[in-house]
């Protein structure tokens, strides 16, 4: 009988072993993953209005005028605001296209004292600071000359700004 109950606890003690190895021995293993990401640079550029108000009759007399430049770019980015047209003219009555009697008023624009046109050396320059900003910035002077032989008239032009980032 001793080894009949002998065999019967051999048994059931390799029965409960059995049942829990498989919950004893759990192995793990583990792996890497590649994360990347890229921040793109942007940029715009706003000025505001460069308004001549009267222009000067008078002989010899010139009018200035200026305007702030206002670049809004990521934090980081260098940039170069330029002048994107050949010249600065202002036209009567804003056409494009001059009509007989029609003159061109033409302005000098400057950018710390340098000329401000395309080719040209006259440019503002900068880091990104992440949000719209004129600080530290030059503006942009515009001289017009004497209208003392110009035709009466409201004249106007837009001078599109480029900037390179």
């Amino acid at each position: 009988m001793k080894i009949k109950n002998l065999k019967s606890s051999l048994l059931i003690c390799s029965a409960l072993l059995l049942s829990s190895t498989n919950n004893t021995f759990a192995a793990t293993a583990s792996g890497t993953m590649s994360v990347t990401g890229a921040v793109v640079g942007t940029c715009t550029v706003t000025a505001s209005a460069m308004e001549f108000g009267t222009l000067n009759r008078a002989n010899g007399g010139v009018t200035t005028a200026v305007s702030t430049v206002t670049p809004d770019c990521t934090a980081g980015v260098n940039y170069t605001v330029t002048n994107a047209a050949a010249t600065n003219t202002l036209k009567l009555d804003g056409t494009s296209v001059l009509a007989t009697g029609q003159i061109l008023f033409p302005i000098t624009v400057t950018s710390g004292g340098a000329l401000f046109a395309l080719g040209s050396a006259g440019s503002i320059t900068g880091i990104g600071t992440g949000s719209a900003s004129s600080a530290g910035l030059s503006t942009l002077t515009g001289t017009a000359a004497s209208a003392e032989t110009k035709l009466s008239g409201a004249y106007s032009a837009t001078v599109t700004l480029t900037i390179t980032y």
